[in-house]
């Protein structure tokens, strides 16, 4: 297992001081190699701000960074949730 790094409470406010920044952090965890559709396994996408998900541009999926966890469908900003 590997060691997890230790953050200090000023550390983490830096990096996670926005929704976004947690979006991005979310979205390194889940595609740390590239985007990759989930349903056709194309790596073009384009962010769609007012949803914020994630949209192939070859079948138009769209794909969320919570989807499969417990923040998925939750209306809490992800800060709030980074927080907890």
């Amino acid at each position: 297992m590997a060691q997890q790094e230790l953050m200090t409470l000023k550390r983490f406010q830096e990096k996670f001081h926005s929704d976004d920044a947690c979006r991005e952090h979310l979205f390194q965890i889940r595609w740390a190699n590239g985007f990759c559709c989930p349903k056709c396994e194309h790596t073009a996408f384009y962010f769609l701000e007012t949803r914020k998900l994630y949209q192939c541009t070859r079948c138009k999926h769209q794909a969320s960074v919570t989807a499969g966890t417990i923040m998925h469908k939750s209306h809490t900003p992800l800060l709030t949730w980074f927080w907890a």
